[in-house]
């Protein structure tokens, strides 16, 4: 991440839509297509209504690859106490929810995630306001807004409940000299990305515009494009 600035764009392909029926091609297709991260979708059936995959998932697309900068975000309650499970298998940064319960504390936990010499990010779920970040700003590299209800691929794009609330992020970030980087994850489409991309996104999650399109490279390039 310390390679990359906020003037530097970034599609993230989302493991959530790939095929996990042969997820080892799926991490290959997605390098061979440009993708310098790739975005790992943790849910536990509690904070959300969904179950997908945990640290043995991650751990199985570390294997694949060992250039892939692997972005894990975690939609679950107690992140602190799964949390040395999720850094052994391989994570590069993970993201917890601040509207998640925890053992210790959400400061607690980003500070363990920093310590352990990965990068830590905060992710807002699209009912929760900018303000719910301020106490954590100096502590993530990266503040994730979802613009979707968290838990299902596919949903729309939640333009007018999240865009003022990215720019208020960005505009904070500039107003107190920080340095998080800003991502989107919900409805990230060629037509949807320079919208965020305008208010201050430089990090785009792609789950089904990536693994659901026929041709990986071809994708890769259109959305790269959009926010370029």
């Amino acid at each position: 991440m310390a390679s990359i600035t906020h003037s530097t764009q970034l599609i993230l392909p989302s493991l959530l839509a790939s095929d996990w029926s042969k997820v080892g091609s799926e991490v290959q297709r997605a390098e061979a297509a440009g993708a310098q991260w790739l975005h790992l979708d943790v849910m536990d059936g509690a904070f959300v209504d969904n179950i997908s995959f945990g640290p043995q998932m991650v751990q199985t697309v570390r294997k694949c690859s060992s250039s892939l900068y692997l972005d894990v975000h975690l939609m679950i309650h107690r992140a602190d106490h799964y949390l040395e499970r999720f850094l052994k298998a391989g994570a590069d940064n993970i993201t917890i929810h601040v509207e998640a319960n925890y053992d210790s504390s959400v400061t607690e936990t980003l500070r363990r995630i920093r310590a352990a010499g990965k990068h830590a990010g905060l992710a807002l779920h699209p009912d929760t306001p900018f303000e719910a970040a301020i106490p954590y700003a100096h502590e993530i590299d990266l503040l994730l807004i979802m613009t979707v209800v968290p838990g299902f691929g596919g949903q729309p794009f939640m333009e007018k409940e999240t865009m003022p609330k990215l720019a208020a992020a960005r505009d904070y970030r500039s107003q107190h000299s920080l340095n998080y980087h800003l991502e989107v994850d919900g409805g990230i489409y060629t037509h949807t990305a320079p919208i965020a991309r305008k208010h201050g996104a430089n990090l785009f999650v792609c789950g089904t515009s990536f693994f659901g399109q026929p041709n990986a490279a071809e994708a890769m390039k259109q959305l790269a494009a959009s926010v370029a």
